[in-house]
């Protein structure tokens, strides 16, 4: 259902006088233009969808409070992000249309970076490109971890769960010390950053009392506005490596042996396994392939298959450090995943105190180094209109889980006439299993389709026990209502919460299911 912003006329219009006074002409635009590039890149071509009222950019943490003090005033929404660029959930767009999009793009500092102790605190603005390039520039030794497309705000990302490919993949977890602004103003700082003048904020995580930091996760409590994030020393090995499977059951088979490798942290980072659909879609369209309607033929996808370097699935993963030891771990990976009947493993070596330039964007970002060659995934329908949706859902690492989880999606998407691109990306003990619902953007029924697939699987995937461990802001209210051990326990808890930090609901109202009480309906 979509929602509109009911601020009366005369409300939005001071509210928006006096944030320009506050802003000024870089901080504020209401040009349609300008607002529409803070739309959901992927939205159906036709009909209402999320649309931003305007768009509100701070430069300092001053300029937050005031922004807040005068939605507090107008009880005017606004909707948050980092850089807004996580557009397989839906971008930047916000759950209740007419929301004053809070972009903080603008508070793009790296405010400080520890070469002894591998940290840096960034405004929310700073994206993986931006820390790369000032690790570079100032010659630090230092690593950090990057998701397939850099172009995101490693804050945002943080707060999502998003995830990279070095040993510090699970950002949320690299993540060390936050300061946040509350809707009443007050600024927060987490942990041991509640002392006047910390000396371990951004390395020890709890502080005396309750730990805050995953409450700003996910949610609508506050505005993150810094963060302290870990690095690594650079390796003196890095080793990336792929394997190939020649049929689709063997996923089931290496994820069983998969799992005692990520549990004994023999494999270090967070491998990705690729079905044959996705990975072609890094190199060719569709049309390619096949130019049939429905989803693409078994014969096809054999022939991708057959392709050298493909596989029906092949696996990315690294391993770091001194060099006898990753030699070691080389030789228990392959005696683990290397013997499955008709694969292949191959390894690369590189110094990891001077890299190459890499054209290979797998060898890149799971050595920490930012691209966006992967978007080419989301042009497999449609070339320069091509849409895709995440559909990510967590599960255990079994061949039994993994097997359920795939079967499912490529069962829906078939019934929608779509392909079946799918990823499972690898923890230390639980896989997330991202569906890359592509479309073509164009295609009014496809779009749809896509987006009513998605809906159907989250229901189906939930009653087999898969949750969704982030949603596109199309289903949110739907993903939320799957959590309902408890009588939504969760979701009241959350409401209760919202209700005492954010009484005007102004916060970014409807985020993951979190609705503000002006806002609930029996």
């Amino acid at each position: 259902m979509l929602d509109v912003m009911d601020a009366p006329a005369a409300a939005i219009d001071a509210a928006l006088k006096e944030l320009g006074d506050i802003l000024g002409t870089d901080g504020l635009t209401v040009d349609e233009g300008k607002v529409a590039e803070f739309r959901d890149p992927f939205a159906p071509p036709t009909g209402r969808w999320y649309e931003p009222g305007a768009v509100l950019m701070p430069a300092s943490v001053e300029q937050v409070q005031e922004v807040l003090r005068v939605a507090n005033a107008y009880k005017t929404p606004l909707w948050t992000n980092g850089q807004g660029r996580n557009n397989g959930y839906g971008g930047p767009a916000p759950r209740v249309s007419g929301s004053f999009m809070l972009s903080m793009r603008r508070m793009n500092r790296v405010l400080e970076v520890d070469e002894d102790s591998a940290w840096a605190l960034v405004e929310p603005g700073v994206s993986f490109f931006d820390l790369h390039a000032h690790l570079k520039s100032s010659g630090s030794k230092l690593w950090m971890s990057v998701p397939d497309l850099g172009w995101g705000s490693i804050v945002g990302n943080a707060l999502e769960h998003g995830v990279g490919y070095t040993p510090l993949g699970d950002h949320f977890d690299a993540k060390c010390g936050m300061e946040v602004v509350l809707a009443n103003g007050d600024v927060l700082r987490t942990g041991l950053g509640g002392l006047e003048n910390p000396r371990a904020w951004h390395v020890y995580k709890h502080g005396c009392g309750p730990t805050l930091d995953g409450l700003f996760t996910q949610s609508n409590f506050g505005v993150v506005t810094k963060m302290g994030t870990w690095l690594m020393p650079a390796p003196d090995c890095y080793m990336p490596g792929w394997l190939t499977l020649k049929n689709d059951s063997d996923l089931e088979v290496m994820l069983e042996r998969l799992r005692p490798l990520m549990m004994n942290g023999t494999i270090p980072n967070q491998p990705m396994i690729i079905n044959a659909v996705c990975a072609a879609s890094a190199f060719w369209q569709r049309d390619h392939w096949y130019t049939g309607d429905g989803p693409i033929p078994e014969d096809v996808i054999e022939r991708i298959a057959e392709t050298p370097g493909f596989g029906r699935w092949v696996m990315r993963f690294a391993l770091y450090g001194d060099e006898r030891i990753v030699e070691r771990q080389r030789e228990i990976v392959s005696d683990a995943l290397g013997t499955i009947p008709g694969a292949t493993i191959t390894f690369d070596k590189f110094d990891g105190h001077d890299l190459p330039e890499f054209e290979n964007p797998h060898q890149r970002v799971q050595a920490g180094i930012p691209s966006v060659a992967l978007d080419s995934m989301t042009r497999w329908y449609g070339g320069e209109n091509g849409g895709h949706i995440g559909f990510s859902s967590a599960t255990p690492i079994t061949g039994r889980d993994g097997g359920a989880i795939r079967d499912l999606v490529r069962d829906q998407l078939h019934a929608a006439g779509l392909d079946y691109s799918g990823v499972f990306i690898v923890g230390k003990r639980s896989l997330i299993h991202v569906g890359l619902v592509v479309f073509d953007t164009a295609d009014d029924a496809q779009t749809r389709a896509a987006y009513a697939a998605c809906r159907t699987m989250v229901e189906t995937a939930a009653r087999q026990g898969y949750g969704e461990y982030r949603s596109h802001l199309d289903f949110m209210d739907l993903v939320a209502d799957q959590y309902s051990f408890g009588d939504h326990a969760q979701r009241r808890f959350a409401e209760t919460i919202k209700d005492c930090v954010d009484p005007n609901g102004i916060l970014s109202p409807g985020k993951q299911g979190i609705w503000p009480k002006a806002y609930r309906t029996d």
